[in-house]
């Protein structure tokens, strides 16, 4: 008998094997499919078939059981291009992003490095290039030996300038193309895509062409691509709150069903997008696959890396620039922090009938003016916005209050296809804040249950249910349903502040009138 529980609880945890190497990079989690013992050390060394080998120290494996602390680099590594240029071309790290696994707090934490970060870097060598950005220690170690000698000078680097004090139980560097044919394998993604992107792409600016409509929408290789690595007229900080917001996005939407039947496929898909610290055993494959497990349905946490001045000019060369102070502050925030969204009570936040129940009841909140929103011009805007999206199935809603700086910037009407290939309808309209990063959506659509809110929390306020999108600590989207449709506003990608208050604000003007 317990020969056969113990069997049972063998084969229970095996089926966590195949996608483990394939969700440390992903950050997704919990994607899982059945696979029988024999197969794992080939999944193993499918996945991790491109070791680093790291100095001792630099990177200390550990199952127990505890938190562990990844280090995931995003890099254009190219050594298998038919382009010569391109093979021959050091590569670069594009996104420097800590990844925790922390069963103890329940929850997983993300914090991304500024790839324009200032410090001083050391070889092993002896090399010393002071006052440089901290993406270049990915290109300094490729030059001086090959990019897994870049990979771990840039884990060097933020262990000893950046977080001294950092301990890594493991490193996963994940080449950008390689990285979107596995998105490609598992479905492409359905993103929130929050304004009009159009460039034409520019080698010498290092950013891919792109061209994509507002509104949320499946993305796939070449626009999830882009859309992951465009920076042309955003700073750093906005292009990895966009990678991050992708990186959530992707996770709610892996499901075992994505991957039953297609597990070498996908397995052989991540070993050419990575290359990692980790060896190529099933008993290692199956301790990762625990940790990814258990994330899959904890909060996401994203923490804000602290910075003394974003836009450091040396030479007409634009640094980011911490203190180690303000570092240690986002170190501690990262290992230990537990924060979560400071929800107002059914009660407390609960419209009111009348004013006399605003006086003698629960307070109201507080207004939409304390939260800089105003009234917005709903009758011109709501007339423009039914003439600009005419034969929608469902009622258009368009919100009452705005953010006081606020423009309007466009309404978009459009088609999107679920994942069953079912074809629905939907409206987006976007406002701008600022240019940086500034951009917030109000959308309306008849597809009931898109994977965005696949695990979305529940709050009723005012006899209304809403649905938040969160990561522990910031409301990204508040959403609810309605004669007959979805409708949501997304925030802006840094997050604007008091973000519960206002999106909740510009949600319940618009669900007013249905």
């Amino acid at each position: 008998m317990n020969d056969e529980h113990d069997g049972s609880a063998r084969r229970g945890a095996l089926t966590r094997f195949a996608l483990a190497g394939l969700l440390i990079v992903l950050l997704s989690g919990g994607a899982t499919a059945t696979v029988v013992l024999n197969t794992a050390s080939g999944i193993a060394s499918e996945v991790f078939i491109n070791q680093i080998t790291a100095p001792k120290g630099v990177v200390t494996p550990e199952y127990n059981g505890g938190p562990q602390t990844f280090l995931v680099l995003g890099s254009d590594r190219r050594e298998h291009s038919k382009d010569v240029f391109d093979r021959e071309d050091p590569p670069h790290s594009d996104t420097i992003l800590l990844v925790r696994f922390d069963p103890e707090q329940g929850q997983t934490s993300v914090l991304s490095i500024p790839r324009d970060l200032m410090v001083n870097i050391t070889a092993r060598g002896g090399q010393y290039y002071p006052g440089e950005k901290i993406n270049a220690a990915y290109t300094i170690g490729s030059k001086l030996g090959s990019a897994k000698q870049g990979i771990v000078l840039a884990a060097e680097t933020i262990e000893s300038q950046v977080f001294p004090g950092l301990r890594l139980n493991g490193i996963v560097d994940v080449n950008f193309g390689g990285f979107m044919k596995v998105v490609d394998t598992l479905g492409c993604a359905y993103v929130n895509v929050d304004h009009r992107y159009l460039g034409g792409g520019s080698l010498a600016e290092n950013f891919s062409a792109i061209n994509l409509q507002p509104g949320y929408q499946k993305l796939c290789y070449q626009d999830a691509l882009a859309y992951v690595r465009y920076r042309h007229t955003d700073s750093d900080f906005v292009r990895v709150a966009r990678q991050q917001d992708f990186l959530r996005a992707l996770r709610e939407q892996i499901s075992p069903e994505d991957v039953l039947g297609q597990i070498d496929t996908v397995a052989k898909a991540v070993g050419s997008a990575i290359a990692s610290s980790f060896k190529p055993s099933a008993s290692e494959l199956l301790e990762l696959a625990k940790l990814i497990a258990f994330s899959q349905n904890k909060p996401l946490r994203q923490v804000k890396f602290l910075t003394a001045n974003d836009d450091y000019k040396v030479n007409n060369i634009s640094y980011v620039t911490s203190t180690p102070e303000l570092e240690q502050s986002t170190l501690a925030t990262f290992l230990h922090g537990h924060e979560r969204v400071s929800l107002p009570s059914t009660h407390a936040a609960g419209s009111s009938h009348s004013s006399r129940s605003h006086r003698h009841g629960a307070p109201a909140g507080p207004s939409a003016a304390s939260l800089g929103l105003y009234s917005s011009p709903s009758s011109a805007g709501a007339a423009e916005a039914t003439r600009a999206a005419p034969g929608l199935p469902f009622p258009l809603l368009y919100p009452t209050l705005q953010t006081g700086a606020a423009e309007e910037q466009q309404v978009r009407p459009y088609d999107l296809r679920d994942t069953h290939g079912a074809l629905h309808h939907a409206y987006v309209i976007v406002w701008r804040v600022n240019t940086l990063g500034g951009y917030y959506d109000f959308e309306g659509s008849d597809w009931l249950s898109p994977p965005l809110f696949a695990h979305a929390r529940h709050q009723s306020i005012g006899g209304r249910t809403y649905d938040l999108v969160d990561d522990g600590s910031h409301i990204h989207v508040v959403g609810w349903r309605s004669g007959g449709a979805r409708y949501w506003v997304t925030n802006t990608l840094l997050s604007i502040a008091q973000q519960w208050n206002i999106n909740r604000r510009i949600a319940a003007a618009a669900a007013k009138k249905n």
